[in-house]
């Protein structure tokens, strides 16, 4: 009887030949990321807060300093700034066409009448608003010597006289009458003012652009026939 051989079979699974993938990164790697990346903008937020806002005299911005506001500061207040005309003191403006072609008349309202004041001779008309008259023909053809003495003694204790300006291309003058006092035995009387400069050059007023406009409360005194400007008041809401 022949010897039987076990045959031995290696039964060992086969060897995997295809190269072993990356494993993806863990969403708890990902959650470390974008916490630090938000915590980062946080801090840069609150950092560029108290620079701007908690420490404003650290401030190096000149568009936030105090000397750069004092320096733009304009009449009655204003704080912005305005891009202007070029001037020319030999201009007449009376022959520019453009100006003349402008609504030049003065409007005077009170109560619930508005009406023209170039409609009625000068002489028909009540002291306050032959002033106005004369106000704005000085302005207009800048007469500043004579302007100057169109205001009391009180108004120079806080404000300069002027000593030259441009004929102004002032049109679409408004007044309203709001009231009147007496006040140490002078009339007083209050008015709301606005007008519109043409081709503004600044040298008459610095705190409207060309053809815009802003409110102005005027204070006139009446002593003895002879009316003056005591105040002229800029409203904040311009």
């Amino acid at each position: 009887m022949s010897d039987n051989k076990k045959i031995i079979v290696d039964e060992a699974p086969i060897p995997d030949t295809e190269p072993a993938r990356e494993k993806p990164r863990s969403s708890k790697k990902k959650k470390i990321v974008i916490i630090s990346v938000f915590a980062g903008l946080l801090l840069l937020g609150v950092i560029s807060w108290i620079i701007l806002y908690a420490l404003p005299e650290k401030n190096v911005n000149p568009m936030f300093s105090q000397e750069k506001q004092e320096e733009i500061v304009g009449m009655y207040g204003s704080t912005q700034s305005y891009i202007y005309y070029p001037i020319d003191y030999d201009l007449d403006i009376m022959t520019e066409k453009e100006y003349l072609d402008l609504d030049r008349c003065i409007y005077y309202t009170e109560g619930a009448e508005t009406f023209s004041l170039n409609e009625y001779p000068l002489e028909e008309l009540d002291a306050d608003m032959q002033f106005f008259f004369k106000y704005f023909d000085l302005a207009i053809s800048g007469n500043y010597d004579e302007y100057n003495k169109l205001f009391t003694e009180n108004y120079y204790k806080s404000n300069e006289p002027y000593y030259s300006f441009t004929q102004q291309m002032i049109y679409d003058i408004r007044i309203e009458r709001l009231g009147e006092d007496v006040i140490d035995g002078d009339d007083v009387f209050y008015y709301n003012v606005s007008y519109k400069i043409h081709r503004n050059n600044g040298t008459f007023r610095n705190d409207i652009g060309s053809d815009g406009s802003k409110t102005l409360c005027f204070t006139l005194v009446d002593r003895n026939g002879t009316v003056l400007v005591d105040s002229i008041n800029y409203y904040l809401f311009n």
